[in-house]
């Protein structure tokens, strides 16, 4: 289990007025997805399955949610085709299967998605409501939910003549929105925001955007990290997945380039492409621009735009005039999405705090001390080892350095995170305090976590 999914599940024990303090201390998620683990959890059950499993609903949900889109802006074989893309994702496999509220910001997108299209072309009020609740609920889900009402402001803006809702009903719903929303924005997430380091930790090389950046979140996209879902991804991936994703999205884009035809179906077309160019393009660029001035950048934050992507990928590949051709690209594309799904199950990504545990009780003696680096008794282990962390006397470096004969032997337990070289560096620093008065007798790695063992100097 990752520090950010035991960051989620230990909010959702506490009380409800701490557990609100923790959430705008963070500021970083709005609380949507805090509020639905409570709910589930109450339900069915607090575990770690149960939290991941909330996030497979709505990843489920998310597929049968791309198809009804994409069948409504155009026809069911793409639609058939979008959906098999999002279920082999594996971005949309990762964040399914991580109590994270990624999983239910992609089902809220593409369900805002789905009624707003639906009231735009057929100008239904109840389909507008819903739009503008679910529009809520999704900026209450993730900040960069306000990047997609972008993306629909800008379409409608576009269509404007062609679709003219009542300016009521934009004012209504944009009302609504804000008066729905102002209970967060007055909690004092933007004091936090304003004065917490966090707001521009993209300066930190593994949190930041290079030139490089949109090539590597394409990558993702097209299901590249063959080597691990954590590890720089193959130089033929870039090759491969260009070849069978990003070419026939581009394919899809087409129609905006072959002027203005007159049959209802063209038009349809065009609109549709542009619907999802602007879902997949509009937030990606923003998400970028933001860490150019060293806001935190990470695919999770965009990886909703992974769906409309998608679907511009099957309209490219069901545009192909022969059917052997479309048979044996689609053939080739499900067949490498299947495949790179390896690194989502064979290849470690989350820290084996488990398994660490397992060795410390098994090789543990009487007298024995525990010292966890650089930041204490981690969530993972007091969530998933909470009955079994008694058995341990759990110190400090500081601590044993002042009364070293105290613990003969130490297990030092320190998180090791790839990437991020300012928890590797406060860690170092701990085993240097530890080391002034115990010697290293022993080591054992795992992902994520690393394992050595001390003995008192002179024994």
């Amino acid at each position: 289990m990752g520090q950010d999914e035991a960051f989620s599940l230990t909010l959702t024990r506490l009380p409800w007025g701490q557990m609100m303090d923790s959430i705008i201390k963070d500021f970083v998620h709005p609380p949507l997805h805090y509020f639905a683990l409570c709910v589930w959890f109450k339900l069915f059950g607090f575990s770690v399955l149960q939290a991941r499993l909330l996030s497979t609903c709505f990843g489920v949900l998310a597929i049968l949610l791309i198809y009804w889109l994409v069948r409504y802006l155009f026809e069911s074989r793409t639609a058939l085709l979008s959906s098999a893309l999002l279920a082999v994702s594996q971005l949309g496999v990762m964040f399914s299967q991580e109590a994270r509220p990624y999983a239910l910001l992609l089902f809220l997108v593409l369900f805002s998605s789905c009624l707003f299209a639906k009231a735009l072309r057929e100008k239904r009020a109840v389909a507008w409501l819903g739009f503008v609740l679910s529009s809520a609920l999704m900026v209450y889900t993730h900040y960069y939910g306000a990047l997609v009402l972008i993306a629909f402001l800008l379409y409608a803006i576009l269509y404007r003549k062609q679709y003219a809702l009542p300016r009521s009903w934009w004012v209504g719903g944009a009302i609504l929105i804000l008066i729905l929303y102002a209970p967060w924005l007055s909690s004092g997430i933007v004091q936090q925001a304003l004065s917490a380091p966090k707001t521009h930790s993209g300066v930190n090389p593994w949190w930041a955007v290079h030139w490089w950046t949109p090539f590597t979140a394409t990558n993702a996209f097209n299901n590249g990290k063959w080597s691990g879902l954590l590890d720089p991804a193959p130089l033929w991936t870039f090759v491969v997945g260009g070849l069978l994703f990003t070419v026939p999205a581009l394919l899809a884009l087409k129609p905006l380039l072959a002027g203005t035809g007159d049959e209802l179906r063209q038009r349809l077309d065009r609109e549709g492409v542009l619907f999802l160019a602007l879902l997949w393009l509009l937030p990606l660029l923003l998400v970028l621009g933001m860490g150019i001035v060293s806001i935190q950048y990470n695919v999770r934050y965009m990886a909703f735009s992974a769906a409309p992507y998608y679907a511009l990928v099957a309209r490219g590949i069901s545009a192909l005039p022969s059917r052997r051709l479309r048979g044996a690209v689609i053939a080739l594309l499900l067949a490498y999405s299947v495949s790179s799904l390896r690194a989502n199950y064979f290849v470690p990504w989350k820290e084996q705090f488990r398994q660490s545990v397992d060795y410390v009780l098994a090789h543990h003696s009487q007298g024995d001390c525990c010292v966890f680096l650089p930041f204490g008794v981690p969530r993972q282990w007091t969530i998933t080892q909470g009955s079994r962390l008694p058995v341990l006397s759990v110190t400090t470096a500081e601590l044993l350095v002042s009364e070293p004969s105290k613990c003969r032997r130490v297990w030092v337990i320190a998180e090791s995170f790839q990437g991020n070289q300012w928890v590797w560096r406060r860690s170092e620093a701990g085993r240097r305090q530890i080391e002034t008065t115990h010697a290293k007798v022993g080591q054992k790695r795992y992902f994520g976590v690393d394992i050595d063992l001390y003995s008192l100097r002179g024994q």
